[in-house]
């Protein structure tokens, strides 16, 4: 079995490499970091979500929790360490010749956790059904197009998005999403397969990972929100309208999962995942002065949306015309909240009484809203295309591809972890 990762760890190993001598290259640390106290606090929380939080949430799978939790772990250290050089090069202009070397401070930390956090969304859509070269290879090639949506949403159409509703949440969703297309499409691998399902004990791990993700989502939208050293005004902000938002998503995708669901009780893939929708959604608007309703029923609305994915949509989209696989529903928490998020925050600063308290952030004026649905098309445009990319690339291409996984093997940790070839030569 182990010749079946030789291209795994080969590609871990030239990544590596590669970072190295990029690092040697064109890197160096900021002379001196100030607000060590402020921002590294908020760093710690994003890691804990990313490396703790996405690790365990997609630990439900009852026969992939290895692969789940240890293959989170490695893919988002290697993301991160692309981010760095390539969110460094794209913010501080070394792409376009304004400077040679990429400073590297607590900041551009904190992005490049963000960037894994999309990523990890990204391996949700294909969890179980890809091999591990398969999702490599799709998440390095993620990075740069990830580092691109960045700079327009950002440097050139200045939108809002702190808490990245579109440019982290919809962009991981929809390129996991294209590439899934792609990836492990033969009959039988879908949803009635045997062994994508849960267990008491992989639902009660991947609780772990969700009650992570809640308790410290006001810190993934605020963690940029505020200058050290100056007003933390937006930054509160951030943390009040994503604490309320997140209230309401739980008690909604509660109430809706008896409501919606056949069978008249709670279920736990909704209590797993659309109880966090309302901190999907509010990313957009977080910085923004929201009246405590708004940021309310923003978040109830995204948690019901959430639910009725997973209750009704879901189904539809992988018995119809699309055949669409979506292993961890991101599409569901990630995806339709990530979309609603930012046309919230159309709607949110088109409104005059909105917009006259919150003048500071709207650099664009009476423009803005439009400028918010343009991030958004342009999110979902380079998502769609380089997910399709990727995942045309990953299956289509036998040294990138590695080890193709037959449907009988899909969902399952036997094939990639030592001690559990009994497992695998019982199925």
């Amino acid at each position: 079995m182990g010749a079946k990762l030789k291209s795994f760890a080969a590609t871990l190993a030239g990544v590596l490499c590669a970072a190295l001598l990029a690092f040697a290259l064109f890197t160096d640390l900021a002379p001196e970091e100030a607000y060590v106290s402020h921002y590294y606090q908020f760093l710690i929380h994003v890691m804990l979500m990313i490396f703790v939080g996405f690790g365990f949430l997609m630990t439900f799978l009852r026969k992939y929790s290895l692969s789940a939790v240890g293959l989170n772990f490695v893919l988002s250290a290697v993301v991160m360490l692309l981010a760095v050089l390539a969110l460094g090069a794209a913010q501080q202009g070394a792409l376009e010749g304004r400077v040679s070397t990429i400073t590297i401070d607590l900041p551009l930390f904190i992005d490049a956790a963000f960037a894994a956090g999309s990523a990890m969304i990204a391996f949700g859509a294909v969890l179980g059904r890809a091999s591990p070269s398969q999702i490599l290879w799709m998440l390095v090639l993620m990075v740069p197009v990830y580092a691109l949506n960045q700079w327009v949403v950002f440097e050139q159409f200045r939108a809002l998005d702190i808490g990245g509703s579109m440019s982290i949440h919809a962009f991981g969703a929809y390129y996991g999403l294209a590439a899934s297309r792609w990836i492990a499409t033969q009959p039988g691998g879908g949803a009635g397969h045997a062994n994508n399902g849960a267990s008491p004990a992989t639902d009660t791990f991947a609780m772990i990972g969700t009650i992570f993700l809640w308790i410290l989502w006001p810190s993934f939208n605020g963690a940029l929100g505020a200058t050290p050293g100056g007003t933390d005004q937006w930054q509160w902000h951030c943390i009040a309208n994503t604490l309320l938002a997140l209230l309401a998503s739980c008690v909604a995708a509660f109430a809706a999962s008896v409501l919606l669901g056949e069978s008249g009780k709670m279920d736990m893939v909704h209590v797993q995942n659309a109880t966090l929708a309302g901190g999907v959604a509010v990313g957009s608007s977080a910085s923004l002065r929201l009246p405590p309703a708004a940021a309310l029923g923003l978040g109830a609305l995204a948690g019901v949306l959430s639910t009725a994915g997973y209750v009704r949509l879901t189904p539809k989209l992988e018995a119809g015309s699309l055949a669409l696989r979506d292993t961890c529903g991101v599409h569901n928490l990630h995806g339709m909240p990530g979309i609603l998020g930012g046309l919230a925050s159309a709607l949110f600063t088109a409104l005059p009484s909105l917009a006259a308290r919150n003048t500071g952030l709207l650099v664009r004026g009476a423009a803005q809203p439009l400028w918010q649905l343009a991030g958004l098309g342009v999110t979902l445009a380079l998502a769609a295309a380089g997910g399709s990319a990727a995942g045309a690339l990953v299956t289509r291409v036998g040294w990138v591809r590695g080890a193709e996984l037959v449907v009988e093997k899909l969902y399952d940790d036997a094939p990639w972890w030592h001690g559990h070839e009994g497992e695998e030569e019982e199925h």
